[in-house]
């Protein structure tokens, strides 16, 4: 009987033919690299969008609160101020940046403001582009019931009813903020004096506008639409991250005048 030959030779060359060379995987790494690079960036400005509709959802949700604060209290308008609630409707209550207050910057200070009732999740009072210890983001315009005086001599001649806000579909409610400190601290007035010619930023440790969502904010208005603002001027962005001082980001700023804008409230 003959003997069967046996040929691995083809089959051996076969399994060598199916391996990379070198150079292959170092094609294939570059081009995986070039995928990488070109898609990373897609995928960051898809998040940060992501999470800016998160803050707009926010913004309408305690917008909405506001309103039905509004609605239960005959039409007057919740104080915009920060400080402790009792006996004052403000609509959070942290409370002055002094020492031995330890409720300021905690859930407490949300949970005593007027709005709580109406919005019972401490998430809805944080943006997600907000990187910060800050248990809060956002602020509520001063021209919507924010002080009692014009004791910063900021002119601003607030709103005190629902009924009362002229232009509803121009007048800031709620607005994206910042601080250096531990909270943020009063009502959102980011200029000097409403009707200063020319208009001057204003902005302190404690409060400041922010450009977190890629070099612009979101905000809310009286009508219950919200916006998103891409800032004009890169001198606005700056001012947001405490680079400039406000003399520097002022003389001829788009943002400013747009933001004075929002701000305005009854006529005197």
């Amino acid at each position: 009987m003959a003997a069967q030959s046996t040929n691995p030779g083809p089959k051996t060359r076969s399994r060598c033919n199916l391996a990379f060379t070198l150079l292959e995987l170092l094609v294939v790494m570059s081009i995986i690299s070039l995928l990488i690079s070109i898609l990373l960036p897609n995928l960051s400005a898809a998040r940060e969008q992501a999470k800016r509709m998160h803050c707009a959802a926010n913004l309408k949700n305690l917008t909405y609160a506001w309103y039905m604060y509004g609605g239960d209290y005959d039409g007057r308008l919740c104080s915009a101020d920060t400080q402790w609630n009792l006996p004052g409707n403000n609509w959070v209550a942290d409370g002055p940046l002094m020492p031995g207050n330890d409720v300021g910057g905690t859930q407490d200070a949300l949970e005593e403001g007027v709005l709580w009732p109406y919005v019972t999740t401490a998430a809805a009072y944080k943006c997600e582009s907000d990187r910060g210890p800050m248990l809060r983001s956002y602020c509520i315009s001063r021209t919507m019931n924010g002080k009692q005086c014009n004791c910063e001599h900021d002119n601003i001649n607030p709103f005190k009813t629902l009924a009362g806000i002229s232009r509803t579909a121009a007048k800031m409610v709620f607005v994206d903020a910042d601080s250096q400190d531990r909270w943020i601290e009063g009502s959102f007035v980011p200029l000097t004096q409403i009707d200063a010619d020319p208009l001057e930023w204003y902005c302190s440790p404690s409060r400041n506008i922010t450009a977190r969502h890629a070099d612009g904010c979101n905000l809310s208005f009286a009508d219950g639409h919200w916006e998103y603002w891409k800032y004009e001027d890169p001198r606005t962005v700056q001012l947001a991250k405490w680079q400039i001082d406000p003399a520097q980001a002022s003389p001829d700023n788009p943002d400013l005048q747009r933001m004075a804008e929002s701000l305005k409230g009854k006529e005197q």
